[in-house]
């Protein structure tokens, strides 16, 4: 229990391990130590509050977003931010975790949401200086976004915003340069909307562990469990109507750059392009009265 309470005082707030240590009357090691075997205990044994969603799961996010955002065929909402860290040990070029000021070390944490603001998939091992898109191509989901998109999303699709890559199966918003027609600018307006789901999440996940803030654990792999940790316990609050998703605070956004301006970059698939218009379109279809 004594454990417990000190993980948790430790994941809530920014307060100093020393600090930490002298209020729980322990040292500063066993706080860190503690830590570490609260985070494998959790994200051992409630792996399962974070799963992608299938069948019915996914129905009900569908449905979830069709009746509050009215955008079709959604299942997940992709969002990201940067979780500060020391310098990393454990890694062989610690320098690739500077962020893209290079004035700190950070991970992305890459988070899918349902309709209900729920992670249903994480990453939280890459480099905070790598575009979204890279990130996404390292972890599970990318892959099986790549190799096999119908297992995944069953012929639905995910929202992104502008850094990752559009497709049929990733839906990102029109480039607006000033010049979208109504039809175009609805459907970003939808994008966006669907965006604050996610966003909604990460932002309400730091004010509950202000931890994330500043990760002084001096390891990408305890770092990346800490954050797997946080977003368990938040998926919990979540399924026991104790989150505050309506809680905004200042955003530890990364510098995106434009999927389509990126070397390897370009402006969508077939697909997506033609995918992403009839999708335009269909938002702005009247049902006819009869």
């Amino acid at each position: 229990m004594h454990a417990v309470l000190v993980s948790l005082w430790t994941l809530s707030t920014l307060e100093p391990h020393s600090s930490i240590a002298a209020r729980f009357h322990i040292s500063e090691s066993l706080v860190v130590l503690q830590l570490n075997d609260f985070c494998g205990l959790i994200t051992r044994n409630f792996a399962e509050q974070i799963r992608w969603p299938k069948w019915k799961e996914a129905e009900a996010s569908v449905a979830g977003f069709l009746a509050n955002l009215r955008f079709p065929g959604t299942v997940c909402v992709v969002g990201s931010c940067s979780v500060p860290i020391d310098r990393p040990a454990d890694v062989p070029d610690p320098e690739a975790y500077r962020d893209l000021c290079g004035n700190a070390y950070s991970l992305t944490l890459l988070a899918f949401c349902n309709h209900q603001g729920c992670f249903t998939f994480i990453s939280a091992e890459h480099p905070g200086s790598w575009p979204d898109s890279q990130v996404l191509f390292e972890t599970e989901v990318g892959r099986a976004l790549r190799d096999d998109p119908q297992n995944l999303l069953q012929g639905k699709h995910m929202i992104a915003d502008a850094s990752f890559p559009l497709s049929e199966h990733l839906l990102t918003p029109f480039p607006d340069y000033g010049m979208l027609g109504e039809k175009k600018l609805r459907y970003n307006l939808r994008v966006q909307a669907a965006l604050r789901v996610v966003q909604g999440s990460l932002s309400s996940l730091r004010f509950r562990f202000q931890r994330l803030r500043g990760l002084r654990l001096g390891s990408v792999g305890r770092s990346a469990l800490a954050v797997r940790t946080c977003c368990i316990l938040y998926n919990m609050y979540l399924e026991n109507d104790d989150a505050d998703l309506a809680h905004t605070e200042e955003e530890q956004t990364k510098v995106q750059v434009p999927f389509h301006e990126l070397p390897f970059g370009h402006t969508g698939s077939i697909g997506g392009i033609s995918k992403r218009q009839d999708v335009a379109a269909s938002l702005g279809r009247k049902t006819k009265k009869l």
